[in-house]
């Protein structure tokens, strides 16, 4: 089934279509989705890299369910439980926690030092996502994305209009890549099409993506992940991914920043 290409969506274009480095400045350019990304380059030494990988490595990754082509993570998420349950989320949620801890212990912590370069830079509490009837969000996930996806969005108030989550104004994702094949990492694509509640007449029934003429003639940035860094860009807008070359293995989470300038992580 076709349909007519969607109408533009009001806001403002971006100024440049590179990721500028991490600052206040940045921050709000890119919440306000005024540039398509910023980055945190030698967040992570290759070492520390190495030993994330050797201990996920060992733990062992599981599929997404029901999810094509396929996603390997280690860690829960709320996409998977969309429709079912909320307390079998946060059930996981310790388990999660205690695996995220063993992995980490061998190396260091990319969350905890996320959320402090956050604290630092932006000036605002940065923190894990708590609901406070079901207690808090697992946050982190160690994912391996080497056969692509399909064309999608992240957007609580969207996809999970009945989760704590769902408040945030603006939802965004951080990537540290810690193995990639460095001929061919599988590069994202951001394009400057926010998504509308019009544009759910372009999924793909029974998956979690979209019509690629959903995205029009919307600006596109081209990522090309480099190893060590960290990538932080606005889900709300259209992205795929394509197939890597090899392993490409990433610590990743959601972001959002609630009405009161909090931001919270959650996965």
């Amino acid at each position: 089934m076709s349909h007519p290409l969607p109408a533009a969506v009001d806001g403002v274009s971006w100024e440049v279509l590179a990721a500028r480095e991490l600052d206040r400045d940045s921050w709000g350019q890119l919440v306000r989705n005024e540039i398509p990304a910023v980055v945190i380059r030698d967040f992570a030494t290759p070492e520390e890299c190495s030993r994330l990988v050797e201990r996920a490595q060992v733990i062992g990754f599981e599929a997404y369910e029901q999810v094509v082509p396929p996603i390997d993570r280690i860690g829960a998420t709320v996409f998977e439980h969309v429709g079912s349950d909320v307390s079998s989320y946060f059930g996981k949620a310790e388990h999660c926690r205690a695996i995220q801890a063993e992995i980490f212990s061998q190396s260091f912590s990319p969350m905890d030092r996320l959320m402090s370069r956050l604290r630092q830079t932006v000036g605002v509490p940065v923190q894990v996502a708590a609901d406070p009837r079901h207690g808090s969000y697992c946050a982190g996930l160690i994912r391996r994305i080497e056969n692509g996806t399909l064309l999608h969005i992240d957007f609580a108030p969207a996809e999970q209009p009945d989760w704590w989550v769902a408040q945030v104004q603006a939802q965004l994702a951080w990537n540290l890549y810690l193995e990639l094949d460095p001929e061919n990492p599988g590069k994202t694509y951001v394009y400057n099409r926010p998504w509308t509640p019009a544009d759910e007449a372009y999924k793909i029934p029974d998956t979690y993506g979209y019509q690629p003429s959903v995205v029009g003639s919307a600006a596109k940035y081209t990522l090309k992940p480099t190893r060590g860094d960290v990538y932080i860009f606005n889900t709300r807008n259209f992205h795929e991914v394509d197939p890597s070359g090899g392993r490409r293995t990433t610590v990743t989470s959601q972001m959002g920043t609630l009405p009161d300038g909090r931001i919270i992580l959650w996965s």
